[in-house]
């Protein structure tokens, strides 16, 4: 199985190489040119959402919810559905290069350096994620216990395969992993339900959208913090802003969000069968599991690369778009060569992040609790409302505040307060509101005269 993932890494590095000459400029190492088109972009959608929460995070779920683990990616497809038919044509038609650059456009500078900084400090928790993630399956694959050594290999292989090329072979690639990805996924379902020679019904007899464990209340407050990052997350809105117009956008969305709902009911079923027919699991993941003791050697190989290209795919994005945030928002400058070093600094943080946490869940549910309270609000309706009213700068920036601190208070110091993120959103909703009743009304040119 080792010289497949080698035989594998190498071809993503032979891509990164070739698209490496092809970056002339920032444009084309933040937003691949804006040229790509709707099946690059909707393949390169779907690898960047799928990534370790939903692959070994989600499995983890389905040990303690059972079914209702489905709607980590539930309530993405519902954000994504939002995004397109609401936000993609229109964020796609500002030609903006990052989110924060997407606020520059909408409220004002000081805003935009609010949120680059937000991004900044909460995305490298998701690029440790990944490499926490990818540590696993080298191990099963070396066969090596999983170790600091085994994290930092990992990251070394991340960080070079995106400082390489950029956003450009980012896209190649991404539509390469998600194909194994797809292919990995169906192989193992129709295995285990069709010829493992194991009972399914059971499986079947157990979908309930709601249990005892994960009821209303953990539904809505993960509508709102997990599919806001999927409405507006940077990850996501990056693959809007790499289409080649509004209309590639919005259909790769609709597309996407399809196939991540089918996606989901797929990992979570391969999830309660595994729990439900293999009680030997002490504590492995059940993904892991499989691929070391059920598993016949072609599909396991196809399960690793499909997990492999899982991770490789969400990482490589993060670390783009938090670079790219980095030079074009902070510093404000557009340097490729710097963009690649940020690249590097930032995995390094990422690799220490990983070092000290290792729930997954936890580490993505962090970042993503400081992100949705705090920008998905105020960056929805300046959105909505562009070409009709300037929201108020300094109660916008009240509006990202509010929520952000809400959330961080929750991720790092008050952790029982589950409702903090909730909170932090609603006072974001309600300053973003008054941003736009106490902000300047934009003149419209009557084009009949």
């Amino acid at each position: 199985m080792f010289i497949y993932v080698v035989f594998y890494i190498a071809l993503l590095f032979i891509i990164g190489i070739i698209d490496a000459k092809r970056v002339n400029s920032f444009e084309d190492f933040a937003v691949a040119g804006r040229r790509q088109s709707q099946t690059f972009v909707t393949l390169s959608l779907l690898a960047t959402m799928i990534g370790a929460s939903a692959t070994i995070g989600v499995m983890g779920r389905v040990t303690s919810l059972g079914f209702p683990a489905f709607w980590w990616l539930g309530v993405g497809a519902v954000g994504l559905y939002l995004q397109a038919f609401l936000l993609s044509e229109r964020v796609r038609g500002l030609e903006a290069d990052t989110v924060p650059d997407l606020v520059s456009k909408l409220v004002g500078r000081v805003p935009s350096a609010i949120v680059a900084i937000i991004i900044i400090i909460a995305w490298p928790g998701i690029v440790a994620s990944q490499i926490l993630a990818m540590s696993s399956i080298l191990a099963l694959v070396t066969g090596r216990e999983n170790n600091k050594t085994l994290m930092l290999i990992v990251a070394i292989i991340v960080i070079l395969y995106t400082t390489i090329g950029g956003q450009l072979s980012v896209i190649k690639t991404d539509a390469l992993q998600f194909v194994i990805i797809g292919l990995s996924f169906v192989a193992t379902f129709v295995f285990l339900f069709f010829f493992a020679g194991k009972d399914s019904s059971a499986v079947f007899a157990q979908i309930t959208p709601l249990n005892e464990s994960y009821g209303i209340k953990e539904l809505a407050i993960q509508l709102f913090i997990v599919g806001g990052t999927y409405l507006l997350g940077p990850d996501v809105i990056s693959r809007n802003l790499v289409a080649k117009d509004g209309k590639t956008a919005k259909h790769s969305a609709i597309t996407a969000a399809t196939v991540l709902i089918f996606f989901a009911f797929i990992i979570v079923l391969i999830g309660m069968f595994i729990n439900i027919n293999y009680t030997d699991l002490n504590g492995a993941n059940p993904l892991i599991y499989i691929i070391s003791d059920v598993l016949p050697k072609p599909i396991a190989v196809l399960l690793a690369l499909g997990l492999l290209s899982t991770l490789l795919s969400s990482a490589d994005t993060c670390l783009v778009n938090i670079s790219s945030i980095l030079e074009h928002d902070v510093l404000r400058k557009n340097r490729v060569w710097a963009s690649r070093l940020w690249s590097v600094i930032i995995g390094v943080i990422a690799v220490c992040i990983a070092f000290f946490k290792g729930d997954i869940i936890a580490m993505l549910t962090g970042a993503y609790s400081v992100y949705a309270p705090g920008i998905v609000c105020p960056l929805f309706i300046a959105i909505l409302t562009h070409k009709k009213v300037k929201p108020n700068p300094i109660l916008w920036i009240t509006a990202t505040l509010a929520g952000g601190i809400c959330g961080a208070l929750n991720t790092y110091i008050l952790k029982d307060m589950i409702y903090l993120p909730i909170t932090g959103m609603g006072l974001s909703l309600i300053f973003s509101l008054l941003s736009i009743a106490f902000g300047s009304k934009i003149a419209t040119v009557d084009t009949d005269k």
